[in-house]
């Protein structure tokens, strides 16, 4: 006899059974997931990928990214990874190798297309010599044979070099995840647009201010400077992260003396045990100048997540204290 009721019963648990595969299927198509060296890199992919990516940094914005410990628990993140965001002017040069030496994550690796170099097709100013002369800095990407990469790696604090690295990241994107390719083209664009528009009006915002003199703490504000033609007098720092001795600030305030330096710059990041303060405030002193702290990082504990309000607040600050 043909038993129907059997046939109902193993259809509708063959149904289930369909139903439930197909759910685990959907449930597995994870995100992509995005790491940035820094916060500011995974904050500018979130502006672009926003809910159809995961994102993390491996240093906060709080942190000098060049004086991060390689910390074992960065690892397992790195191996997770389905694109790494990196400065591509070394100045994770430092810690993230040893790092990714210790990852199983082969997509990532330095030259690997998931390895994401955010300077391409930015506008890279390079380092004097002098400037690099015996430090750590050039020893370690000496040794690592990557001499021929060294240019100023704080490129990022030129608006217009954010533009590059839109479309860095967006091509990241598309190739892993090229089903929401036009989400992450139009996304870019948008923004890309915004900071085309906004550049016009910060350009014109400091145009009164070309050729004032500033000293600049550690060489991130050079791109600003170079942008705007301000001149900078001298720095702080007398070479790349070298921190600064008696004599040479000695030899800085000698140099600036009536030279009617209109402010020192300095990043939100640059604090101790790394930066001595009071040594920087007593030249301020002497030259009679003004210390502006201004942010250097896109930040989500600073509430500084859009890149446009991230230079509205630079150029005003700016701005204020050239007056």
């Amino acid at each position: 006899m043909f038993n129907i009721t059997g046939l109902i019963k193993k259809g509708l648990t063959l149904g289930v059974i369909a139903i439930s595969i197909a759910g685990m299927n959907i449930s597995s198509e994870a995100k992509p997931f995005v790491v940035g060296t820094t916060e500011h890199e995974a904050l500018l992919a979130k502006e672009i990928g926003g809910g159809l990516i995961d994102v993390r940094s491996l240093v906060s914005a709080e942190e000098d990214p060049h004086f991060v410990e390689p910390n074992k628990t960065m690892v397992p993140i790195l191996n997770k990874a389905d694109l790494l965001l990196v400065n591509g002017q070394d100045i994770e040069v430092g810690w993230l190798g040893f790092l990714l030496v210790d990852t199983r994550n082969g997509k990532i690796m330095r030259d690997q297309d998931n390895y994401i170099n955010l300077s391409e097709e930015a506008t890279i100013l390079p380092y004097a010599a002098e400037e690099l002369r015996q430090t750590k800095f050039y020893t370690v990407i000496l040794g690592m044979g990557l001499g021929k990469t060294v240019g100023n790696h704080h490129y990022w604090l030129d608006p217009a070099n954010e533009i590059p690295m839109i479309n860095n990241i967006k091509k990241g994107l598309i190739s892993v995840d090229p089903s929401n390719s036009k989400t992450y083209e139009s996304n870019a664009q948008g923004l890309i647009n915004r900071l085309e528009e906004k550049i016009k009006e910060w350009d014109a915002k400091m145009v009164p201010f070309k050729g004032k003199k500033i000293i600049s703490y550690h060489r991130d504000w050079t791109y600003l400077a170079h942008r705007h033609g301000l001149s900078i007098v001298g720095y702080v720092e007398p070479r790349e992260m070298t921190r600064p001795a008696e004599g040479d600030l000695n030899n800085l305030a000698n140099r600036s003396q009536n030279k009617g330096v209109s402010a020192i710059l300095m990043s939100e990041n640059q604090k101790p045990p790394y930066v001595d303060i009071e040594a920087v405030k007593n030249l301020a002193l002497k030259i009679h100048s003004k210390i502006v702290v201004l942010p250097d990082s896109l930040s989500e504990s600073g509430k500084q997540t859009d890149i446009v309000a991230f230079f509205d607040r630079i150029y005003d600050e700016l701005a204020s204290a050239l007056k």
